[in-house]
């Protein structure tokens, strides 16, 4: 389940992502590199989700260290050449715009979800994520 989000944001970013400005987004990159490395490392023993390999993720992304890293690694610079390489100009754009991104990670949790290749503990629901989600793109 999660090779395929991989796969897809890949393929996203490639017909949609603006690589040839990425160097403008880099420090943008590594803070949501290190965030993630940084909440895996310190909440460890204590995480409030938790991925689980489903279907050809048992070959590829058998544990969930691996698929964190994958996502860290492949997915988030996927998002940010798109996301930021097609940042609207106009206000009202721009809200639109950062909620279609927010909706589009909730819906792919929602999917990981029902299909059990993410668990939530400690209190953590789909409306926390998607609460994080959207002041991740906000800002």
């Amino acid at each position: 389940m999660q090779t395929m989000f991989v796969v897809f944001f890949i393929f996203i970013s490639l017909f949609f992502g603006v690589w040839r400005r990425f160097n403008e987004w880099y420090s943008t990159l590594l803070f949501w590199i290190i965030g993630d490395l940084l909440y895996a490392s310190l909440l460890h023993d204590f995480r409030v989700w938790e991925f689980h390999p489903v279907w050809v993720d048992h070959f590829i992304l058998p544990t969930h260290t691996l698929i964190s890293t994958a996502i860290a690694f492949f997915i988030y610079p996927s998002v940010i050449v798109v996301f930021l390489g097609r940042f609207p100009s106009s206000f009202f754009h721009r809200i639109g715009w950062i909620i279609l991104w927010a909706v589009i990670f909730e819906s792919i949790e929602i999917i990981a979800y029902v299909n059990k290749s993410i668990f939530h503990h400690y209190g953590w629901t789909l409306g926390w994520s998607f609460l994080i989600t959207s002041l991740l793109f906000l800002y």
